[in-house]
């Protein structure tokens, strides 16, 4: 059993890791289910379940069986919200971001173009860099930030990581909700390359969304949007 296809290694040794950030990997996570029936979606928030991961499979830590399809929802790395004071993991998209992911997600899911066939579906989140690449600073340097997942994805691995959790997971409808979206050369374009290389069609089997935590702004929904 493991978080990650990553054991051996140690956020720390980057050239931009600051000391006081957090080493451990957040895993990925089960969060709930998603009921598609004929274009109606139906998001139920449920107690969170982290994932094992086994050679080229995986297990719900609790050993719990749940439905047999997946969607992944794909976020950039874990932020300072989602370790403790001891920087061991509390789960993902805590606070605003997992507020108004529970909140939301059906809602900016039924505006997709992307056809969801009727079922009942497991709704895996998971950072593409599971590592905390901010280092937990307060505000984020958003430059160090993406600096480290960059060095991560490119230089130690990260993208193989990636590429092994979700065949892993096998999820039949896969989201990638990075943020830098208005960057051509952002975090969640290189997610949605990445994609494409493990043969992944865009509009068929992956689609492009804000992040979460955009998707309310002074009563403005208009950013609660998956392509």
């Amino acid at each position: 059993m493991a978080v990650n296809y990553m054991s051996e290694f140690d956020i720390s040794i980057l050239d931009n890791y600051k000391p006081g950030g957090a080493i451990l990997a957040s895993p990925d996570q089960y969060v709930g289910e998603l009921i598609v029936d004929h274009k109606q979606l139906k998001f139920l928030a449920n107690p969170r379940d982290n994932i094992d991961y086994l050679s080229g499979d995986f297990r719900f830590a609790s050993q719990k069986e749940y439905h047999k399809k997946h969607i992944s929802v794909i976020l950039e790395s874990p932020h300072r919200f989602e370790y403790n004071a001891s920087n061991h993991p509390l789960g993902l998209a805590m606070g605003k971001t997992g507020y108004l992911f529970c909140d939301m997600f059906a809602s900016a899911l039924s505006k997709s173009d992307m056809h969801i066939k009727d079922g009942h579906y497991n709704i895996i989140l998971m950072n593409a860099v599971q590592y905390q690449t901010s280092c937990g600073l307060n505000p984020i340097d958003r430059d160090i930030r993406n600096q480290n997942w960059l060095d991560i994805f490119g230089k130690h691995k990260g993208n193989l990581d990636l590429k092994k959790r979700i065949y892993a997971i096998k999820p039949r409808y896969t989201i990638n909700c990075c943020t830098g979206g208005r960057n051509p050369n952002g975090l969640r374009a290189r997610v949605s390359q990445a994609l494409e290389t493990y043969k992944l069609i865009k509009g068929k089997h992956f689609t492009e969304g804000n992040h979460p935590a955009s998707w309310w702004f002074n009563g403005d929904t208009r950013h609660a949007k998956i392509d």
